[in-house]
């Protein structure tokens, strides 16, 4: 068995504690929360670059560093035992954004050692093609997708890779998703 993981939100808290640690640094550094906020809204639908957002308010570059750092135990760990679980050769990380930034939180994080590739795509519907090239490669194996947005589930040609199987990731612990694995 194949185990496909997305990175943000699924095995690395980013949205509920990365952007917190992100707005307090700007504050730190003289931006108000609600003008940088006001500002993450209005660029946040593009892929989002850290480094290109803190360049907008003139902070010091070191805030990129400092929020890389704090954030390393973001980790989701109860996924992290499950993947530790799991021989390495089985798991994969399909992840969405920009690829430097990526790579920089998931070797923060140390997940780069526990997976035996990482694929980050740029273009937002690319994950249908990598995850379809596993599929392929592997079809005499099941492969399970776990993402935490359901939009990367909709094209994902079912029919002609039925070893695929799609778990949307809503915080749910491992045992849990272990049961939603086992179906």
């Amino acid at each position: 068995m194949k185990y496909i993981f997305d990175f943000d939100d699924v095995l690395f808290y980013n949205t509920k504690r990365l952007k917190e640690i992100m707005y307090m640094h700007l504050e730190k550094a003289g931006v108000p929360r609600n003008i940088s906020e006001a500002y993450y809204k209005t660029v946040r639908t593009n892929q989002f670059r850290l480094k290109d957002f803190l360049r907008h308010f003139s902070v010091d570059e070191s805030i990129y560093e400092k929020i890389l750092e704090e954030s390393k135990d973001f980790i989701n760990e109860e996924l992290i035992i499950l993947i530790k679980k799991i021989k390495k050769e089985n798991c994969y990380i399909v992840t969405y954004g920009d690829k430097e930034q990526q790579l920089d939180k998931i070797k923060i994080t140390g997940v780069e050692a526990l997976v035996s590739r990482i694929i980050i795509t740029e273009d937002a519907y690319s994950k249908k093609e990598t995850v379809e090239e596993i599929c392929a490669k592997y079809k005499d194996e099941k492969v399970i997708f776990i993402d935490d947005k359901v939009q990367y589930f909709k094209d994902l040609d079912f029919k002609k890779y039925p070893n695929l199987k799609t778990i949307l990731y809503t915080g749910q612990n491992a045992k849990k998703l272990l049961e939603e694995i086992n179906k």
